[in-house]
Parts: structure tokens; C-alpha cells; sequence
């Protein structure tokens, strides 16, 4: 079952996030049908605990459920689940993009120049960030503002020589911009993929183009209801009937770490100290709390990764919770990033578990 095309594009709105599921999507909708049919997902409640980069509730919210509950603990999904789940209807003018260049006030500190420049971005792009996130943070109303945000974090990820590398990874590119260190001393390879291009070109050339890509995946649908909660506390009390659940995955890399420097840019402060890690992505121990917690909602759908526990291992972990609930599990080779993950056995696991017929 393919995904159609005009949602394709529209989704590309939703910023590039470690951990996001927009490339399975149709992986994901295969399997639930196979449970679900899909003429009655339109009288059904989908409850996605972890939301993360928003690509699931966002088809969700496309397919027609009845509701749709979106949560999690994180401001960048909050920005995301105001800018395009929530909203139906809201667009952004050109004038409202164009206020993202106006001069920085010069009784507000230049507070991503002064923490990120050169270490993960050029001093000129550095100055863009510090003018784009404070004008964005400033507007009124709370759609719009989510909306210009997105479009200062889509901007940011193109400030780098690649999208995953918002962090000290793109030190070499930033010095080389700011004259600190000479083209010779680049990864050739750079030169022939568009990085060094896209990193030279004027500051805010592609602002318009970024404005039209946020507009363009705002779309009418499911009526969605945002939460931004600790999932454990927060599951026993949504009532719904499909849990979708994509917890952090034990072993592997650490959301808080990986997105320092993007959460520092979305609150505009450095934390005093070091973020602590999820449980979820220290052992199995919390996913195993959480399913005890999950028996009030009938479908439940998966989503692990295979660092720590084998398609066979995290099947029978499941069963252990799953009571009289059919249980089967879907396993394909797939790397998050993969033009720079060297980790050629992962695989992403789906387990799919429902009431059986007479159950």
C-alpha cells in the first residue's frame, strides 16, 4: 500500500528528525491494516505516546481518525504539533516571512552567535539564526509563531553541510565561511554533493522557498489533541483504541544529546548541566512499564529498534503484557540516516498486537 503522492509532499514540511518514521509510513499503515480495516479508522481514536518529529500523527490526522492524541515531553515536538497538527488552516504571508529579517535589537544578546559561532555555524549564518528565532518567537499568535519557528529550524539545518550534522560535526565548514581555515582541508567529498554550495549562498535565498514548503503541509483533517506529559504518567489516562507506541530505543543514540544544540536554539538557553537521558533509552525496563500500563487500549503497534532486543526477543516481551491479544512481529533492514549510520544490520521491528475474534 503506497503512500499517495500529495501526502509525500506535504510531509516534507515536518523538519528531518533523528528517529522519525516518515520513510515507514507506509510500512506502518500495511501492518495495522492487516488488524484494523481501514474503512472503520475514521470511527477510531489513534494514540501516539511519543510523537517525536510528528510524522505519524501527522498521516493519522490525514487518514480521517476520529482523534487523534499526539504527546511528548519535548518542545520541538510541541513547536511541530502546534504548526501542523493542530492547525487546520493557518498559513504564513510573505510578509510574515519577511519579518524574519529584520535586524536583531541591539539591547538583545546575539545569543546563537555567541554560543555556536564557529564551533557549529558560520558567524553569517549565525547572525541569521539570532535575527530569525527572536522575530519568529515575537508573534502573536501562537500558530504563526510555531510556523515561522519551523521555518528558522529548516533553515538551520541547511546552515550545516548536512542535515544531521547540527552540531560540533560541521565545525570545519563553519571555520572555513568565517576564513579560519582553507578549502584544502575539507572532506573532498563535500564538493561534489552540494554542501559547500548550499553553505555559500546567500543567507536568506531560500526563505520564501521555505516558507512555501511549511505552508504547504498545512492540511484540514482529524481533529488532533496535543500533550506534553511523561509517558508513563500520562497513558492511564487517555482512553483510546489504537496505541501507537515509538519510545526511545535502548542502546541507541540519546535524543537529548543528539538535539542539544537544536533545543538550545528553540529556548534560546544553554542548560546549566547535561539534559538527563529517558529511561527508555538506558533499558528495556521502562518500554516493559509501559505495556503494563497499556492493557485499557485494545490495538497496540510497536515501533523498536533491534540493538538490544531481537525481532524474537521484543515478540516475546510483548506477549508477556499482551493477555489474550493476537501478537505478530514485521522486521526489514533500515537505517535512520543512512548515508551516515555505519550500522549495516539494523533493522526497525513492528509488532502488531490485537484482540482476537471472540476474545
Amino acid at each position: 500500500m503506497k503512500q499517495h503522492a500529495p501526502l509525500y509532499k506535504q510531509i516534507q514540511a515536518l523538519p528531518t528528525y533523528i528517529g522519525g518514521k516518515r520513510q515507514l509510513l507506509s510500512w506502518i499503515q500495511t501492518i495495522l491494516a492487516q488488524a484494523v480495516p481501514v474503512e472503520t479508522w475514521k470511527e477510531l481514536v489513534l494514540v501516539d505516546l511519543f510523537m517525536g518529529g510528528g510524522s505519524v500523527s501527522y498521516w493519522a490526522k490525514a487518514q480521517g481518525f476520529k482523534t487523534v492524541m499526539a504527546n511528548d515531553i519535548s518542545l520541538r515536538s510541541q513547536i511541530l504539533g502546534t504548526a501542523f497538527l493542530q492547525n487546520q488552516r493557518t498559513h504564513l504571508s510573505q510578509e510574515d516571512a519577511l519579518q524574519l529579517a529584520q535586524p536583531l535589537p541591539d539591547d538583545v544578546p546575539a545569543f546563537v552567535e555567541t554560543h555556536f559561532a564557529p564551533n557549529v555555524f558560520s558567524t553569517r549564518h549565525a547572525k541569521a539564526l539570532d535575527q530569525g528565532l527572536y522575530w519568529a518567537k515575537q508573534h502573536p499568535d501562537p500558530t504563526k509563531r510555531a510556523l515561522l519557528i519551523t521555518v528558522m529550524w529548516h533553515l538551520a539545518t541547511e546552515f550545516v553541510s548536512f542535515a544531521t550534522s547540527l552540531g560540533t560535526s560541521n565545525r570545519p565548514f563553519a571555520e572555513m565561511l568565517d576564513g579560519l581555515r582553507d578549502w584544502s582541508e575539507l572532506n573532498p567529498k563535500r564538493f561534489t554533493d552540494g554542501s559547500l554550495k548550499r553553505l555559500c549562498e546567500p543567507t536568506w535565498s531560500r526563505l520564501e522557498a521555505k516558507r512555501m514548503l511549511v505552508n504547504r503541509g498545512v492540511l484540514g483533517g482529524s481533529p488532533v489533541t496535543l500533550y506534553q506529559d511523561d509517558a508513563l504518567t500520562l497513558l492511564p489516562q487517555l482512553t483510546g483504541d489504537i496505541l501507537y507506541l515509538d519510545p526511545p530505543y535502548a542502546g541507541t543514540v540519546s535524543y537529548e544529546r543528539s538535539n542539544e544544540v537544536l533545543d538550545a536554539l528553540l529556548t534560546g538557553q544553554i542548560e546549566p548541566e547535561q539534559v538527563a537521558v529517558s529511561a527508555f533509552s538506558k533499558s528495556t525496563d521502562a518500554l516493559e512499564a509501559l505495556l503494563a500500563k497499556a492493557d485499557h487500549i485494545p490495538i497496540w503497534l510497536l515501533s523498536y529498534g533491534n540493538q538490544e532486543l531481537s525481532r524474537e526477543d521484543l515478540e516475546e516481551l510483548v506477549r508477556v503484557y499482551a493477555g489474550n491479544r493476537m501478537v505478530l512481529s514485521f522486521a526489514k533492514r533500515y537505517r535512520h540516516f543512512s548515508h551516515v549510520s555505519k550500522q549495516e544490520n539494523n533493522q526497525e521491528v513492528m509488532i502488531l498486537a490485537y484482540p482476537q475474534k471472540g476474545g
